[in-house]
């Protein structure tokens, strides 16, 4: 076995022990394709963190290996091996996976969005395929489907630009719009200077009552799902509410703290879950956003 494989083999064993919310036995026949996809998505974002120029460089080359992959042309040591097989079992749109790749080239070129709606826009690139990918692989492609899970994967984005403003601050990148910074008197420079103001917390209360608002939007379509595949959406939504309510504890303060859900939690809302599912409890409910 080459290094180049033995790499492959170990960032695969990697994504598997990152997958806390989905390691359980309701998913063991989609593993190896979840993963695939994970580790597909994180490669495309440790690329996107790069300098600039590497990036550029970096993200065309992931191209390339995108199109061997889905010509069927990858070799067992190409990085996108693992994938290949879970593209044509599931015929999988290359589109999706081109967007990643976009919304992270639009990284090295863009760290400011103008409006709400130019964030959104970004959503569509960044956060959106994800979820229409794992749809597909669950077998589910239909435009109801699609469209409630866009809401709630622009919510877990949202969430987690929220819980990370320290971090993108720090590689020059506001996830805010400009339009709210205005709108709440905040200043770009009190962001990347990590500068905490009782207009930064009132300003990031109004985010995160936004984004709870997407996932009450989009949790209906955990009763669009059957059987088990309900599991995991339904995490998804309540691991984007736990940052939220994570967020709320610390009172909005995300430019001094870095909010995170521990394995303890993770395992807790792994287990309700479960839980709710045998016992024919729904997993679709809106909540009230924390007073």
């Amino acid at each position: 076995m080459n290094i180049q494989n033995r790499n492959n083999r170990k960032k695969i064993q990697q994504t598997y022990e990152n997958f806390p919310l989905w390691s359980s036995f309701y998913l063991t026949n989609l593993m190896p394709h979840l993963t695939a996809i994970y580790h597909f998505c994180r490669t495309v974002d440790d690329i996107g963190d790069m300098k600039k120029k590497i990036a550029t460089i970096q993200l065309e080359d992931l191209a390339n290996d995108l199109d061997t992959c889905f010509n069927k042309n990858c070799n067992p040591s190409d990085r996108l091996f693992p994938l290949m097989n879970t593209i044509t079992k599931f015929d999988l749109p290359k589109r999706s996976f081109k967007s990643l790749i976009k919304a992270n080239d639009l990284d090295t070129k863009y760290n400011r969005y103008e409006t709400y709606k130019d964030l959104i826009n970004y959503c569509k690139l960044s956060a959106n395929p994800v979820g229409e990918i794992v749809l597909k692989i669950f077998g589910y492609d239909s435009t109801e489907h699609i469209n409630l899970s866009n809401k709630i994967c622009t919510g877990l984005q949202i969430a987690n630009f929220l819980q990370d403003i320290k971090r993108d601050s720090e590689l020059g990148r506001i996830y805010i719009p400009i339009e709210d910074l205005k709108k709440f008197n905040v200043k770009e420079s009190e962001i990347i200077n990590q500068t905490s103001t009782n207009n930064f917390n009132k300003l990031i209360e109004f985010e995160s009552r936004r984004c709870w608002d997407m996932f009450n939007d989009g949790v209906q379509l955990i009763n669009l799902l059957k059987g088990y595949k309900k599991i995991p959406i339904s995490l998804f939504v309540s691991s984007g509410r736990k940052v939220l309510i994570k967020i709320h504890e610390i009172n909005y303060e995300t430019l001094q703290v870095r909010p995170v859900i521990t394995k303890s939690e993770k395992s807790i809302l792994t287990i309700k879950t479960i839980t709710s599912y045998l016992f024919g409890l729904s997993l679709s409910n809106k909540k009230k956003y924390l007073d």
